[in-house]
């Protein structure tokens, strides 16, 4: 079938789903239906979005408090949102333990390293005990400084993580072996995360899913919750039907920028991707056959991986910040978005001009105060939530889940008793300040990376604007 294009010749997105989901879909055979919520349902446990923080939740249930009625109402269907359309690098938070270490203190900022670190055996260790082919490969997450005339940003960092007790988790990387990770002339020195790993994203929702119903989750898709009646027990309403339980989990991630109670804690951005045409010869040569995750140090960040068939997958996150919380064809459909993409695939990769791209898409991703997550309860500890992954959900979705199911089965477990537990973010700007302030910024902030690509030094007014979410306490910079 042929790809539909732009008059720019590149693919358009928005009109089917993602190649990954696709791809999964594609390979699913006797899948197990979950049909639309029809009727009344009494639940001890519901939990709104069908991603992987909603159903990583629910099998940690299944384990902590067996015989527990759960019941996952999803809009779509399971991994149809950002967890069937993201890169699907897995890795956890060691460029972030300075950060950590800097706001929870020395022992709880490794502890939360170490818990985010967990998943990517903890992953692949799953997949592997249900026979779920994510494609789970181990080989490390190499970040590459791409600018001409400027040192890297990680000045020091590998030998501060040693001090601070996780020696060996980030090493840096001279430019000759880099080159013979992935031979292209744009990359110099890099940084490199051994422990990290890449999947197959939408393989994986998919594959909890299954799971789930053979255990006897319910799994409602085709069933967006259109309110929630905070009281006891919780009601939760429908196109379709109602829903009562002790306890819900709202894991609808961005989608909870538009939510009550959190529109001043999540801004919404846009990132998309693009994949190319297989080219596994064209990858030998290169060198790139370790199967290793890259990505620059752009604000815009540019990330890419390989696939089981020998393609590139690659994204950026060039997309627009939403309005008020609605998410909306901006995040799915920005042409001028893939364009971004694609010229930072030709930056990056350079003697890869010719290649042909079958596919592209994009999905919003949720953003709090600090780039970390937000979780906690509300309503007397009936309603529990996570959100804000900052585009780095694969691996944290499953800290958030185990945590949540912590909260919710009432057991001690070490995850519920973290620092980032119960902490609320700072507030975001109200609208329209927030999403007018979020893109201004962010021009700013692709302004500064296109001159520092061309070896120019970034204006004068374009730093000073990047640095006022800084000043104003916030950090939108990964």
């Amino acid at each position: 079938m042929t790809t539909p294009t732009h008059p720019s010749g590149l693919p358009i997105p928005g009109l089917r789903r993602a190649w990954w989901l696709r791809e999964a879909l594609s390979a699913e055979s006797g899948a197990l239906p979950a049909p639309p919520l029809a009727g009344e349902l009494a639940v001890d446990v519901a939990i709104i979005g069908g991603g992987y923080t909603g159903m990583w939740t629910a099998w940690f249930l299944t384990e902590m408090a067996p015989g527990l009625r759960i019941a996952i109402l999803e809009a779509d269907i399971c991994g149809g949102g950002p967890s069937g359309r993201n890169g699907g690098f897995l890795h956890g938070w060691w460029e972030q333990l300075p950060y950590l270490v800097e706001r929870y203190g020395p022992e709880s900022g490794l502890q939360l390293a170490r818990a985010a670190d967990e998943v990517v055996s903890g992953i692949g260790a799953w997949c592997k005990r249900y026979n779920v082919d994510a494609r789970h490969t181990p080989h490390g997450y190499l970040r590459v400084n791409a600018f001409p005339a400027t040192p890297h940003d990680w000045e020091g960092l590998p030998d501060t993580l040693a001090r601070l007790g996780a020696p060996g988790e980030l090493v840096h990387v001279e430019p000759a072996e880099v080159q013979r990770i992935c031979a292209s002339p744009a990359f110099r020195a890099g940084l490199l995360m051994p422990s990290a790993a890449t999947i197959q994203p939408a393989r994986l929702a998919r594959g909890l899913r299954r799971v789930l119903l053979q255990r006897g989750v319910q799994i409602h898709e085709a069933t967006e919750v259109r309110r929630l009646d905070p009281g006891s027990p919780v009601e939760l309403i429908t196109a379709g039907g109602r829903v009562r339980a002790d306890q819900v989990v709202l894991a609808v991630n961005a989608w909870s920028a538009g939510w009550p109670g959190f529109r001043t804690r999540v801004l919404a951005w846009g990132s998309y991707m693009v994949m190319t045409e297989p080219i596994p010869e064209r990858l030998t040569q290169l060198g790139w056959t370790g199967g290793q995750a890259l990505a620059d140090s752009r604000f815009t960040i540019s990330y890419f991986r390989t696939t089981a068939d020998g393609r590139i997958a690659f994204g950026a996150g060039v997309g627009a910040a939403g309005f008020g919380g609605r998410i909306g064809p901006v995040f799915t459909a920005d042409q001028g978005a893939i364009a971004r993409v694609m010229a930072n695939f030709r930056h990056l990769l350079p003697m890869l001009a010719d290649v042909r791209i079958d596919d592209a898409w994009g999905g919003p991703i949720d953003i709090t105060a600090d780039r970390f997550p937000e979780i906690g309860s509300r309503h007397g500890g009936r309603v529990h939530y996570a959100h804000g992954f900052a585009g780095n959900g694969v691996g944290p979705a499953r800290v958030a889940g185990r945590t949540l199911a912590a909260l919710v089965a009432g057991v001690e477990d070490p995850l519920a008793a973290y620092a980032l537990v119960g902490r609320r973010q700072r507030f975001l700007p109200p609208e329209p300040f927030r999403s007018l302030g979020a893109r201004a910024i962010r021009e700013a902030l692709i302004r500064q990376d296109d001159a520092l690509d061309a070896g120019r030094e970034p204006g004068g007014l374009g730093k000073l604007i990047t640095k006022v979410p800084g000043l104003l306490g916030y950090r939108f910079r990964h």
